[in-house]
């Protein structure tokens, strides 16, 4: 009809009819549905039992595959420290709440340098768990006294909304893990 309409009188109807059939086309798919669309992953819900590993990476979660074999870049910072790059993967953190992770780094039993950051996790739902990437274990040492040395990371996630009867966050979540410092600058001089 649209058509015949159009021929009557000289195609102005299918001009003003044209944009107002558009309308309703596009208006048609944003109708209200009643389908709540795709359910949500709870790979990164809250839970009862926190837990964490410690790995490795600024961008992203790398794990010391080869344990106290991986080897960790040493990152000569542009103020003149040195730090290695932290990690953790958890699952059962509230990703919504911003947690203390204390970083602690010893070689040969001693305490050598340390990290504490206030911070949040993020979803990885490809990973299906939380992470927290970029964690700056700082090294108390030079560079000579740190290449090739196997340390040990203790990492603790604290929460700051809770605390003991001393005023201190609750630990509630802790991993350990060893890797190898690696120095590029001392490899390669």
């Amino acid at each position: 009809m649209i058509g015949g309409v159009a021929a009557a009188h000289g195609n102005s109807c299918a001009r003003s009819v044209m944009p107002f059939m558009a309308l309703v086309i596009c208006l048609s798919g944003c109708a209200a549905s009643d389908s709540p669309g795709p359910p949500t992953p709870s790979v990164c819900d809250p839970g009862d039992r926190p837990a964490i590993e410690v790995g490795h990476g600024e961008l992203s979660f790398e794990p010391f595959n080869d344990g106290a074999d991986t080897p960790v870049e040493l990152i000569h910072g542009p103020q003149g420290g040195h730090h290695s790059t932290i990690a953790v993967r958890a699952n059962g953190l509230e990703l919504s709440h911003e947690y203390i992770i204390e970083l602690i780094g010893t070689i040969d039993g001693n305490e050598r340098g340390g990290g504490t950051p206030l911070t949040s996790f993020r979803c990885n739902y490809g990973a299906a768990a939380q992470e927290y990437t970029g964690g700056l274990l700082i090294w108390d040492a030079e560079p000579e006294a740190l290449h090739r040395q196997t340390a040990t990371v203790d990492a603790y996630v604290m929460d700051p909304a809770h605390t003991d009867e001393h005023g201190h966050p609750i630990i509630i979540a802790h991993a350990t893990a060893d890797f190898l410092i690696w120095d590029p600058e001392l490899e390669n001089p």
